[in-house]
């Protein structure tokens, strides 16, 4: 029974039944059909395909009585193991609130019924004349002596005017020790009938001790008031050391339905109904006195519930030595516990490997603790699926914290790359940041093909320069030409004085000669170039779109290209027309001027044959000035691709900076993005330069010896803020000249597209306290990882972790980790083994696990490995179906004793948990 132990359950602890001693509106002819028409509709009510209306728990209530609670449980019609019944005497005390006396209820113990008319009953005192005690007969004699002589009526009677003081009621409990630790009592808190309206009648202000005093006493208040609800959890007018000093103790508050009448039958006003989150047993009512918050709601709905898929429901393990009974997990705060080698973590790991072997066999590498892995282990999920084979699923995912875990991660010997991991899984929870990173990534895949273009067009341009340097000198310097015309320019005209040509004359035919050949050049040209223009389709290009926009956005830029390359070459075509007609002008008018000299070598030309010498001179001069002509034109080409080569070395030089810049904008949107902090952790984003495999890769590239050339040394001093845009073009520029010498099988290519990758990695920090994870100490350091695991992505999911706090120092353990748990364990399912009661008690885990390895002085039930799972609340043996104990360590003692016999502190865990709210 209860064997997920503590867990959310509509109780009712205000119901009237028929026959009670007020205002019984129940229906029905006679006594019997009301009551036939009462477990009717609590039948009808309960076993509803409504969640909401399965009532787990009632409190039988009457007023100054009991009959009718025992009458319910002789009657066994609502007695089943899903159904709780507990009696509750319902009476007035003074001093008075504002209508009337207050009301006030006594939750009893169904195990201490029996004890109830001596203990409570028959040592309740109220006098008028003499004493009177709360028994029938006392009640009855009560109303007698107010002059009525029916007894039944002389009894209602003597309940009504039956209001003894606070004090009086007090004083029974004092005397009573046992008496006090098997009820709960509660008082409304209503103005009329309730303690807060004890100061508001003619006492005024004088009162308000008398109040307090009453709330003193008190356990629980009966009260839906949101206002009441806050205050005495000290979250209203007054702080919780307030309400403490003045009340005794924060307090929870119940409400139940006050029903007299079918027709209000489990139903409060407004749909307001109880949860409470124990066992259906008194003890388990109890706990929520321990912890009035987190064991309590007032609502319509079921709270704090998890979506199916992200609950691990039960466990069932088919291997010798092991029971095959489902072992269930709660779906929030789940501890296992037991003595050493017991099989928790056997257990733990276990689970982890069925849902995901390759996340346990890495962590586990990390942490080098123990393996065992068994065989046939099955998980089953609140939604109906089942894991047994260990492979990753999409579907269902958890996070599995194995022993040591946290400090490996935190050893300085170890990667921080899982830390980095961890936390960005934390950063990218955020919607602003998750964006941003995918831009990020989406930036760095798009500029790295447009990276590698430009490195081919610098390559292809250096060697289209180099190419027209070789044919250049092969032909001569232009200085040298120049200097052969000069000299063959010299003896000709020498020659030409002992010639009869005259000077003028050769003078005017060397013009002519020269400028036929500069002409026919012109006309080339011009005939070229006119070829080159009309085979032109359009001298701009259509640029690549870097990026991540959205379809609509693309789209409209695409056209918005496509609309300025039609202008463009409307445009293009009107000035080709026009650049056509001027070289054909030009051509023309080369060709006149031709013509012209032609006439002027054809006249003069015979006499300057009738020398030979003069001839071959001048022939060598054409030849010499045509090869001018080309060195010249080659020149012009080679600065244009030497200007074209130094632009594109600018342009990919400029990488470093266009990676730095993409890497930059997300550290940008964390950095300034607030809502990425949370549970005390602060993140922030930085980019560093892989200094390391940087210069690893230089000198596994770069010959070791002409790396000297950069003046720079590649060595553990390197850092990235030496790495700039000009040292990287000083680098670039000397590999393509090859004054940098590669190592075997490297290509200049190949070692340009490396040495232009991205360099850079985002890094993470995370802060708690202004303390940067990289300083912290182990312990602290530790804690900081287990809240980013837990908080991580996919945080609905559940989390299995294995002795936490043999990574945490114990003041970590209680007032980090166990908030920080009781937190969390709303949002997501939580299974942890621990030795630690702090981590038990103080996180109010809501089931607990017992395992045992059979063993002399611990010897199990049937198997070598079993389990027991209950809440903190259980204290119930096992027993046998004819009575006797059943055998086994684990079945002797209830689930309170095996913590206090088992974890380190369990007691002294037990009376801090019951003092934390100073109860």
């Amino acid at each position: 029974m209860f064997e997920k132990g503590s867990e959310w359950r509509r109780w009712d602890l205000h119901v009237h039944t028929p026959n009670t001693k007020k205002n019984d509106n129940y229906k029905g002819d006679t006594v019997e059909e009301k009551w036939k028409n009462f477990y009717s509709a609590i039948e009808t009510y309960i076993n509803s395909t409504d969640e909401r209306k399965k009532v787990s728990a009632i409190g039988i209530t009457d007023y100054l009585a009991i009959d009718n609670y025992n009458k319910v449980v002789s009657d066994g019609i609502l007695v089943k193991d899903e159904l709780a019944i507990f009696p509750n005497v319902e009476m007035r005390i003074t001093p008075m609130g504002k209508k009337s006396p207050v009301n006030i209820h006594f939750i009893f113990n169904p195990d201490f019924v029996d004890k109830l008319e001596n203990r409570f009953f028959g040592r309740l005192e109220f006098e008028y004349g003499r004493k009177y005690h709360a028994t029938k007969s006392d009640l009855i004699e009560l109303g007698k002596s107010m002059g009525i002589e029916d007894n039944e009526e002389a009894y209602k009677k003597g309940i009504e005017q039956f209001v003894p003081s606070y004090t009086a009621i007090s004083n029974l409990f004092k005397d009573d020790v046992e008496l006090r630790e098997n009820t709960l009592i509660g008082v409304a808190n209503g103005s009329s009938d309730g303690a807060s309206g004890i100061n508001k009648g003619e006492g005024g202000d004088q009162l308000s001790l008398t109040r307090f005093a009453v709330y003193k006493m008190c356990d629980f208040i009966f009260s839906s008031s949101d206002n009441d609800i806050n205050y005495f959890l000290g979250k209203g007018v007054d702080s919780e050391e307030e309400v403490k000093a003045k009340c005794g103790s924060l307090k929870p508050c119940f409400h139940g339905s006050d029903a007299h009448c079918i027709e209000r039958l489990f139903e409060p006003d407004n749909s307001r109904y109880c949860w409470i989150k124990s066992d259906t047993t008194f003890n388990g009512l109890k706990q929520v006195i321990y912890e009035p918050e987190a064991r309590v709601r007032i609502g319509e709905l079921k709270p704090e519930e998890k979506a199916d898929y992200y609950v691990i429901d039960k466990v069932v393990i088919n291997e010798d030595g092991f029971s095959d009974e489902p072992i269930e997990f709660n779906d929030k705060l789940t501890c296992i516990i037991g003595g050493k080698s017991t099989g928790k973590s056997l257990l733990l790991q276990n689970i982890a490997r069925a849902i995901d072997n390759r996340q346990v066999e890495e962590k586990i590498n990390i942490s080098r603790v123990p393996s065992r892995e068994l065989n046939n282990v099955s998980v089953f999920w609140k939604d109906g699926d089942i894991n047994n084979n260990g492979n990753f699923d999409e579907t269902h995912k958890i996070v599995y914290i194995p022993q040591t875990y946290l400090n490996r991660l935190t050893d300085e010997g170890e990667k921080t790359s899982e830390i980095d991991r961890i936390i960005q899984d934390i950063v990218l929870l955020d919607p602003r940041a998750k964006n941003a990173f995918e831009k990020m990534e989406n930036d760095v895949k798009m500029y790295k093909p447009s990276l590698d273009k430009k490195i081919y067009d610098m390559l292809q341009a250096y060697s289209e320069m180099t190419s027209i340097i070789q044919e250049r000198n092969e032909i001569g310097t232009e200085s040298g030409i120049r200097k052969e015309i000069e000299k063959l320019k010299m003896q000709k005209e020498i020659i030409s004085k002992e010639t009869s040509i005259s000077e003028e004359e050769l003078k005017k035919f060397d013009e002519a000669i020269k400028k036929i050949s500069v002409l026919e050049s012109v006309i080339r040209n011009a005939i070229e170039e006119i070829g080159l223009v009309k085979d032109m389709s359009l001298p701009v290009e259509k640029t690549n779109i870097l990026g991540k926009f959205s379809e609509d956005t693309f789209k409209i830029i695409l056209d918005f290209q496509e609309e300025i390359l039609e202008q463009a070459g409307n445009k293009w075509n009107v000035k080709k027309d026009e650049i056509v007609s001027k070289l054909l002008f030009t051509k023309v008018d080369a060709e006149g001027k031709r013509e012209e000299a032609l006439k002027v070598k054809s006249e003069l030309e015979q006499k300057v044959i009738e020398n030979e010498a003069l001839t071959k001179l001048s022939e060598q001069i054409k030849n010499e000035e045509s090869k001018l002509e080309v060195v010249l034109n080659a020149t012009q080409k080679c600065n244009a691709k030497k200007k074209e080569y130094e632009e594109k070395l600018d342009e990919v030089s400029n990488a470093i900076n266009a990676y730095k810049e993409i890497h930059n904008n997300y550290a940008n949107v964390v950095n300034e993005n607030a809502e990425t902090n949370s549970d005390g952790l602060d993140f922030s984003v930085g980019i560093q330069f892989k200094n390391d495999a940087f210069c690893s890769f230089i000198k596994e590239s770069i010959n070791n010896n002409s790396l000297k050339r950069i003046g720079i040394a590649f060595d553990d001093k390197f850092r990235g803020e030496i790495f700039t845009k000009e040292l990287l073009r000083d680098i670039i520029d000397k590999l393509v000249k090859e004054e940098l010498k590669l190592l075997k099988n490297k290509t200049i290519e190949s070692v340009l597209r490396d040495i232009l990758s991205d360099w850079y990695l985002v890094s993470y920090n995370v802060k708690l306290e202004n303390d940067s994870i990289n300083q912290m100490s182990p312990g602290k350091k530790a804690l900081v990882l287990l809240k980013l695991l837990i908080s991580m992505a996919d945080s609905k999911c559940p989390i299995l972790i294995d002795q936490p706090e043999d990574d945490l120092d114990n003041r970590s353990i209680f007032d980090e980790l166990i908030p920080f748990i009781r937190k969390k364990k709303v949002e997501r399912q939580i299974i942890v083994v621990t030795h630690n009661a702090n981590v038990v008690l103080g996180g109010d885990a809501e089931e607990i696990i017992v395992a045992n390895q059979d063993g002399n002085n611990s010897p199990n039930y049937k198997f070598k490995f079993e389990y027991r799972s209950g809440s903190i609340e259980n204290s119930t043996i096992v027993y046998e179906n004819d009575g006797t104990i059943r055998k086994g360590v684990l079945n002797e003692k209830g689930i309170q004793q095996h913590i206090c016999d088992i974890l380190e502190g369990g007691e002294r865990a037990f009376d801090l948990r019951k003092h934390k709210y100073s109860i």
